[in-house]
């Protein structure tokens, strides 16, 4: 299996890796490289370096796709830099009953503490905002930049999360708090219980306890839609057409922090397609079965040190596969590429695009070589 085989037989591709591994330049990469071989791709990252950024063109977070400026490339590639504000505003727009509904919501003051600060927030408007790109008939291809290890598995299983709490007790108790007394509770308790919350809201001149009331029931219609929606956003998840692949690279600090990740996906039944090794001495170029090339016109010194300098790169490589070994036996998956440390990180599209010339490798080429550092 390569890269350029799981493109094409899926439509959405999520990059997971802990952080640090270069997992979000390597979705950039990605579907540059898709775009550039004439597919119509989108990339969705969620925290890119600044450099990144200004490679693809991204000004600040948004709610809508940007197109890339590709040049003389040919191909369409859009990028979406996630705002999570926006992206929740416009699922209420979509779920809410009325026009007048929606921004009655919207206006509320709760809501617009929740929509920027709650837990899990972030992640499921992440899900959402690729669902969104998946209803999109024009995409390809779609990339996904998820966020660093055990947040990747935060935003995976972002939908369950959000389906547990919309059926938890914890969200009847919003709309009522008196319900905290349960069935047994008597008369004369509800009304002390009412009296307390009413003489706290006096005493503070706060309405919290109204508030949080009247919120809850402006999005209880909110609530079947949205049940809905999360349950299609977790079957698109685990769907034939999306697939992981994971961003690793040969440092064991690194090694051991992909190995938890892809336990954690284990545990919420989401399996690795395929493996990039990124920063690695590829094994073609550095394996046991390759033999070092013949030099000749050497002096006896300088040939000695080439053929040193060759043994310790290869005595490198075969350290860098028994760091990864175990993380590969846990992924169950092929390796889709190797790419070597390159000499400066990628700060323009033509890098990117070299940068695909390690990820999507012609079978005939010959190994690509490390870019010199740009003057």
């Amino acid at each position: 299996m390569t890269l350029a085989e799981l493109v094409r037989e899926h439509r959405v591709l999520l990059c997971v890796g802990s952080g640090g591994v270069g997992k979000t330049t390597t979705a950039a990469a990605i579907a540059t490289g898709a775009a550039s071989r004439g597919r119509t791709t989108a990339v969705l990252t969620v925290d890119p370096a600044q450099r990144l950024k200004d490679t693809l063109g991204l000004g600040g977070p948004s709610a809508t796709p940007h197109r890339v400026a590709l040049g003389s490339i040919p191909g369409r590639l859009d990028a979406l830099l996630l705002d999570v504000k926006a992206t929740f505003d416009d699922l209420v727009r979509a779920l809410a009953s009325s026009p007048e509904l929606a921004e009655r919501i919207l206006a509320n003051r709760l809501y617009h503490n929740l929509s920027g600060t709650l837990t899990g927030t972030a992640e499921y408007m992440a899900v959402e905002a690729l669902y969104r790109l998946v209803a999109e008939p024009d995409y390809d291809l779609l990339v996904v930049d998820t966020p660093p290890a055990s947040h990747a598995v935060d935003f995976l299983d972002a939908p369950r999360r959000l389906l547990a709490l919309l059926d938890s007790r914890a969200f009847g108790i919003l709309k009522d708090p008196t319900t905290l007394l349960g069935d047994a509770g008597s008369r004369l308790a509800h009304l002390v219980l009412s009296g307390v919350l009413r003489g706290l809201e006096r005493f503070t001149g706060l309405g919290l306890v109204r508030e949080i009331g009247e919120f809850v029931q402006m999005i209880e219609g909110l609530v079947d839609g949205l049940r809905e929606r999360v349950a299609a956003v977790s079957a698109l998840l685990r769907s034939d057409q999306t697939c992981l692949v994971l961003v690793a690279a040969p440092e064991p600090r690194l090694a051991d922090e992909t190995a938890a990740l892809v336990a954690a996906l284990e545990r919420i039944h989401l399996g690795i397609h395929g493996v990039i090794v990124n920063r690695a001495l590829p094994s073609r170029l550095f394996g046991p079965q390759v033999a070092p090339a013949a030099l000749s016109g050497l002096s006896a010194g300088l040939d000695r040190r080439v053929r040193q300098t060759w043994d310790d790169l290869r005595a490198l490589a075969a350290h860098q596969a028994i760091v990864l070994q175990p993380l590969l036996a846990a992924a169950r998956a092929p390796v889709l590429a190797e790419v070597p440390l390159l000499a400066h990180p990628p700060v323009s599209l033509d890098d990117l695009l070299g940068l695909g010339e390690h990820l999507f490798p012609r079978p005939d080429a010959p190994p690509t070589p490390v870019r010199e550092r740009q003057r």
